[in-house]
């Protein structure tokens, strides 16, 4: 398929990223480095807390979603020519927890060629889901992709 330019998408049209499987150690260790909230690394606070559970940090499920993301853009067969966003609206929608199998989808929700040339606007939202089919992250996302024109 090749490089995928701005001319290349359609509104409403998605793409699925691959499964990806959340690793209990590598989650704790993201939450002990990065985010050491108790409801992140200690199993007896968050017991106690709303979650039931320890549940992983916004920071470790947004690595995960563009971990899932790099089968639907960034392959060999397929590349989008991503020049860089510029606005996201995220949501956490459901808690990620150890052992969860997770799938992004990204929407292409609207488009808009850009007063520069060489580019072009993608408004898209990107959720995924767990096994159960549960959004836990919703993203509204805008960047730029560029044009054959370039």
């Amino acid at each position: 398929m090749g490089n995928i330019y701005f001319e290349d998408l359609r509104v409403g049209e998605f793409f699925w990223g691959d499964e990806v499987i959340v690793d209990p150690g590598e989650m704790l260790a993201y939450g002990k480095q990065n985010d050491p909230w108790p409801i992140h690394i200690d199993e007896d606070a968050a017991a106690s807390s709303p979650f039931d559970g320890i549940i992983a940090s916004g920071g470790y499920s947004i690595t995960l979603m563009y971990r899932s993301l790099i089968g639907a853009y960034n392959t060999p067969e397929r590349r989008w020519q991503f020049l860089g966003g510029f606005d996201w609206k995220l949501k956490f929608e459901n808690p990620v927890r150890a052992g969860d199998h997770l799938r992004a989808r990204l929407s292409v929700d609207k488009m808009t060629p850009s007063r520069k040339i060489g580019r072009g606007i993608v408004n898209s939202t990107i959720d995924v889901f767990n096994q159960d089919e549960l959004t836990v992250l919703s993203n509204e996302i805008v960047f730029l992709l560029a044009t054959r024109a370039s």
